[in-house]
């Protein structure tokens, strides 16, 4: 890998890290890194570690500077995100954005930021890290719609951690129609698309605008989805999530 050497990836679909099956957003993220194969990465699961919501009480700027109160898991994944190379945001959208595991983490982020506010390039108030590092940044992100515009809040704010954080926004994986997982084979030229995207971030430190574009391109329309997913629903709700 040319590009990104130490990868910190935080998978965060709740369905994620599972011994005997994968959340279909976290299957994404893995083929993404076997297309990348990185020198060295961590995958956290932050719903399965200790890390307590950010309580605003500013402890961590004006009492003990970028230091958090809470003596808790993120003390170690907040040092490996500050020393990764690449951070990868995995998560599903849910409920128009970021699962909460991952906007816990990032709200305890916080912690990086100097409470001085500066101006940036663009003349827009900002603060700066207490540790700044060259770093860049992917969103891995998957939907149960079938449109590409569920995706436009989470795709802001995405953009906006990246400015706020000081991370070079390398590139977006997102697969709309997620509920279509359950169909044998429907999804292998995106499968393909997306180990492609990880050997292009591997060459070239991003990924290209065709090969974003061939991962979300809409599997099916709004009616068509409709009908191929609801009966499969209708059969879970019967079934109380019994299926084998």
């Amino acid at each position: 890998m040319a590009l990104g050497k130490k990868v910190v990836a935080v998978s965060g679909s709740p369905r994620s890290g599972n011994k005997n099956s994968k959340s279909f957003t976290e299957k994404i993220l893995d083929l993404f890194l076997d297309g990348m194969e990185p020198e060295e990465c961590k995958k956290v699961y932050p719903h399965k570690m200790d890390i307590n919501y950010c309580t605003a009480c500013l402890t961590c700027w004006f009492k003990t500077p970028g230091i958090c109160v809470f003596n808790d898991d993120m003390k170690t994944l907040k040092t490996e995100i500050e020393e990764a190379d690449l951070v990868v945001l995995a998560s599903p959208v849910y409920i128009d954005g970021f699962s909460a595991p991952v906007k816990t983490v990032l709200d305890r982020c916080f912690s990086m930021l100097d409470p001085l506010i500066i101006s940036d390039r663009e003349g827009h108030c900002r603060h700066g890290r207490f540790n700044p590092k060259d770093q860049m940044a992917v969103l891995v992100s998957t939907c149960g719609f079938s449109e590409i515009d569920n995706f436009n809040l989470i795709r802001n704010h995405f953009a906006a951690i990246c400015k706020n954080f000081g991370w070079k926004r390398c590139g977006e994986i997102l697969i709309p129609a997620g509920a279509l997982g359950f169909i044998r084979d429907i999804y292998n030229e995106k499968y393909e698309a997306v180990k492609k995207a990880g050997r292009e971030f591997a060459l070239n430190g991003n990924i290209s605008t065709p090969t974003m574009r061939s991962i979300s391109e809409e599997v099916v329309g709004a009616d068509k989805y409709q009908e191929m997913v609801n009966p499969f629903f209708k059969k879970l709700m019967k079934s109380g999530l019994n299926e084998d």
